[in-house]
């Protein structure tokens, strides 16, 4: 954690210095429980890198990707426009809803919900940047599996469910 609030902070010195912008993405995983559940954490770590592998495929070699623990990672993308961010977000999902995971002759699916927040010179602290992201976070998984939902100046802007967010693009 302290290592990823690291990484937090020098995206937003960046930000004040060399005015650049970027986002932040906290992703929780979708059923994951339940595959921890049925198959074990054998099954579970095996599918977590399977999600790291597609997170990475879908992102930019600037990008920044981090397992928080649990089903919980965190992404800095580097290219700072929201409607990027949103266009990453439904890639990401997609990616995460498209695996093809089977584990000893048992298939397993997960989804993904994903909170979305800038990262600017005056965005606030480290710990404000993430909580916001976080709480966009429980907002989509409030709204149904395969939301992103937006923190826009503190406040939840909406949740987009993943057909809303293709007919934005």
């Amino acid at each position: 954690m302290r290592a990823m609030e690291g990484l937090v902070d020098q995206a937003r010195k960046d930000c004040t210095t060399a005015g650049d912008r970027h986002q932040f993405m906290f992703i929780d995983l979708d059923h994951f429980k339940r595959v921890n559940d049925t198959g074990g954490h054998a099954t579970g770590d095996a599918l977590l890198k399977r999600v790291a592998e597609a997170l990475r495929g879908v992102l930019g070699s600037e990008d920044i990707v981090a397992r928080l623990g649990g089903d919980e990672f965190v992404v800095i993308l580097k290219s700072g426009s929201a409607a990027g961010a949103r266009i990453a977000a439904r890639s990401i999902i997609d990616a995460i809803a498209g695996l093809s995971f089977t584990w000893e002759g048992w298939p397993h699916a997960i989804g993904a919900s994903i909170g979305l927040t800038a990262i600017c010179a005056n965005c606030g602290e480290v710990d404000e940047i993430i909580a916001r992201a976080d709480a966009a976070c429980y907002a989509a998984k409030a709204a149904g599996c395969g939301c992103v939902s937006v923190a826009l100046d503190g406040k939840i802007d909406k949740s987009e469910s993943p057909k809303q967010l293709a007919a934005a693009s």
